[in-house]
């Protein structure tokens, strides 16, 4: 039993032995090195994919543009020749049926048509109307 007793003075060398402290290893510099890693990559990418989407959208937008620049061209051609004298004339004649002075207006008359009867039945006194009277 003798060897089991303890000195008080060892008792207390033994109880102020140093903690167990956090070392830096280099596993830990290796470790910190992924994570700053991984990191840094998910950031890059996810500006990636958005200068992506972007570039998609300016695309687009661009298609768009040229689209309405065509358009614009077209109706500014349209505008240039409805401001011509000949098309203002040909507007009022076929339009308006308006002449010039010193013109003369013929109407064409209807031509029978070749599935139509080539004659034509008189009408009877009932109708209120007389041999060739209108």
């Amino acid at each position: 039993m003798a060897e089991e007793v303890i000195s008080l003075e060892a008792r207390r060398r033994q109880s102020k032995r140093p903690r167990k402290r956090w070392r830096i290893t280099p596993r830990f510099f290796l470790f910190l090195l992924v994570v700053i890693l991984i990191w840094v990559g998910v950031g890059f990418a996810n500006r990636y994919l958005h200068i992506v989407l972007l570039q998609g959208k300016i695309v687009k937008v661009e298609r768009e543009i040229a689209a309405i620049k065509s358009r614009n061209k077209a109706i500014r051609q349209q505008i240039e020749e409805m401001q011509s004298d000949a098309y203002i004339e040909k507007v009022a004649r076929e339009k308006l049926g308006l002449i010039k002075p010193g013109e003369t207006v013929y109407i064409p008359m209807r031509s029978a048509m070749p599935d139509e009867p080539a004659d034509v039945q008189k009408r009877s006194d009932k109708d209120g109307l007389a041999d060739g009277g209108y």
